[in-house]
């Protein structure tokens, strides 16, 4: 198994990315709110502001997806509707994604529970 992250920057994306996760039956995600640290010292720290996009309004924050996928296969398949939705990642402000193994869960519903 594996912990699937997506910091989605285009926070207008969130309902379509949700919509197709639906759709590809992709479950149990969990979506959180996060801020990147540039935006985070540009706030506090004025003479800082050099680390956020200058001349560029944007949101400051960012939505955090997580999901355990069970395998290799299934993370593919996470990642290509992200892309579907987001475009290509290497873009600027689209998406992070990346994975990390789960050596441990409790409390996943099994499909079918």
């Amino acid at each position: 198994m594996e912990l699937v992250v997506i910091v989605l920057n285009k926070i207008d994306l969130l309902d379509e990315m949700l919509s197709q996760f639906m759709k590809f039956k992709i479950q149990g995600a969990t979506v959180i709110d996060s801020s990147g640290m540039g935006h985070l010292i540009s706030n506090q720290f004025p003479m800082f502001s050099m680390f956020a996009e200058l001349g560029e309004e944007r949101e400051a924050n960012s939505k955090t997806i997580f999901t355990v996928v069970k395998d290799e296969d299934e993370r593919k398949e996470v990642l290509s509707v992200v892309e579907s939705v987001c475009g290509k990642l290497e873009e600027p402000d689209t998406a992070i994604f990346f994975s990390v193994p789960v050596n441990f869960t409790k409390g996943l519903r099994k499909d079918g529970e």
